[in-house]
């Protein structure tokens, strides 16, 4: 039930039909209260004929003078037309209750001879202007109860940022790995591990410098990789074979910071219990803007095996960077072949294979 009527308050205009019911209802019952049953059908019976006066009325100021002349600050225009709407609406009012209502309908009230006065025009004026102030206020309360979650949304949403920046900054799941690999080392007694634990120390260093650094050129994340290679050379005993060709200065590079440095992160964790890494041939252009990645398997990995992989690693990287960047990906035989652009305009990140794609096994 509850949920219901939070669906039905969402829809605009159910909401003002549950208000103007609720005033038609609640007020036949307060002023009928204690009396007789053919009271509370005339009153009720007022209430209904009269509704649509009330409500032009309620809309025109809350719609039309408020918007256009008290929100503009033209507070002569605004007093002028509200005081013509009162009196005017208000002697609509009384016309239309004292020659058909009364008359018709047993409400209690009787028919007055001078009821057009001006005295009797103001008071039932002002009987009649506490719902256009009901309605005012509703409209106050929700616009205020709008904002409110408005902002709590935006708050919701900042610190999930901070979050994912702190995530990104501290890469956490390449220092998991880290530790687990230097475990392994002082397990075995390693020679290289007071090496390899220096190098962890220097490698997240940097990540946190670089994140703190006004302008993040993508340059400068290619010596990162450079240094991640170093440091899985370490734990592995063997230096992945990873080989970078780079066109133009890759400074002019805009990408989304870590973004390279976050998908070779995955492709080392990916093969961690394999005997071999595959080959990474990553090449760097500042004139079309762009990275391609080549990840070389050996010749007897199966086909299935490396779209899969592929495609995992394409996925766990639109999680990383959601709605920055066009992934465009192909498989080979020998591997696959994913070219990362930046995409500043979408809201949403954009995965598509690349069409015949050249075998060059």
């Amino acid at each position: 039930m509850r949920r219901r009527l939070e669906k039905l308050l969402l829809n605009r205009t159910w909401r003002h039909i549950l208000f103007w019911v609720c005033w038609v209802v609640g007020f036949t019952f307060i002023k009928s209260f204690g009396k007789s049953y053919e009271i509370y059908f005339g009153n009720f019976s007022y209430y209904i004929l009269t509704l649509p006066i009330f409500v032009a009325h309620t809309y025109l100021v809350a719609y039309l003078l408020i918007p256009r002349f008290l929100s503009k600050k033209y507070i002569s225009v605004f007093a002028s037309l509200f005081l013509a709407l009162f009196y005017g609406f208000s002697v609509v009012e009384l016309i239309l209750s004292n020659e058909f209502i009364f008359v018709w309908y047993p409400t209690g009230s009787e028919v007055t001879g001078n009821y057009l006065a001006p005295g009797t025009v103001i008071k039932s004026g002002l009987g009649n202007l506490y719902i256009v102030l009901v309605f005012l206020a509703a409209r106050t309360i929700r616009n205020w109860y709008q904002a409110d979650n408005k902002r709590k949304e935006l708050q919701q949403f900042e610190l999930q940022q901070q979050m994912e920046n702190t995530v990104s900054k501290v890469q956490p799941l390449m220092l998991l790995y880290a530790i687990d690999h230097i475990d392994r080392m002082v397990d075995s007694s390693s020679p290289e591990v007071t090496r390899a634990i220096a190098l962890t120390s220097e490698l997240l260093s940097e990540v946190m410098m670089y994140h703190g650094q006004d302008q993040q050129l993508f340059s400068r994340e290619i010596e990162l990789v450079k240094k991640l290679v170093s440091l899985v050379a370490l734990f592995r005993e063997s230096k992945p074979d990873v080989e970078f060709f780079i066109s133009g200065d890759p400074g002019h590079i805009q990408l989304p910071p870590m973004i390279l440095f976050s998908f070779v992160d995955l492709i080392f964790r990916k093969f961690e219990k394999e005997q071999s890494i595959p080959e990474l041939n990553i090449e760097a252009s500042s004139f079309s803007n762009m990275i391609t990645i080549q990840v070389l398997h050996g010749s007897m990995r199966r086909h299935n095996e490396d779209l899969e992989e592929c495609m995992q690693s394409i996925q766990q990287l639109e999680q990383y960077y959601p709605g920055k960047v066009t992934i465009s990906y192909a498989t080979h035989s020998y591997g696959c072949s994913v070219i990362i652009r930046n995409n500043p305009h979408s809201s949403v990140n954009t995965i598509h294979m690349l069409p015949d794609v050249v075998d060059m096994a």
